[in-house]
């Protein structure tokens, strides 16, 4: 019997100064790995670089809407900046989507829309 595929989610992280390839492959890897567990197949990850930012979030967001993806996941939370930060991407992707955020590094799955970053949510064990 064949399942049914498994939905398609995208990635984000930002590539910091000096990073190797073979670290941003590793964490590409990573975030292959956290997306299964979850249920989910990790389509393109979307890296950061610093000379063109915010370039690769935008591209993600874009691609969001048109791929409808379920998920974004991330290397750890601050690839995405402070949930109580208005100018967060955090809290752009609240605003701008309904995906949820996986959070590889952290024990952290919530919908963008369920919490902006206090205690009061009890799916999330906040870190602010």
């Amino acid at each position: 019997m064949i399942g049914q595929p498994m939905p398609l989610v995208l990635g984000y992280m930002r590539r910091y100064p000096f990073m190797p390839d073979h670290e941003v492959g590793q964490m590409q890897q990573h975030l292959a790995a956290i997306a299964r567990e979850n249920g989910y197949t990790l389509g393109t990850v979307h890296v950061e670089e610093l000379p063109t930012d915010p370039l690769a979030f935008e591209t993600l967001l874009a691609a969001i809407r048109d791929l409808r993806a379920p998920a974004v996941i991330v290397p750890t939370s601050a690839h995405l900046g402070r949930a109580d930060d208005p100018g967060s991407r955090w809290r752009l992707l609240q605003h701008e989507t309904e995906v949820r955020i996986l959070v590889a590094g952290e024990p952290l799955v919530i919908s963008a829309r369920q919490c902006g970053g206090c205690c009061r949510c009890s799916e999330i064990r906040c870190e602010y």
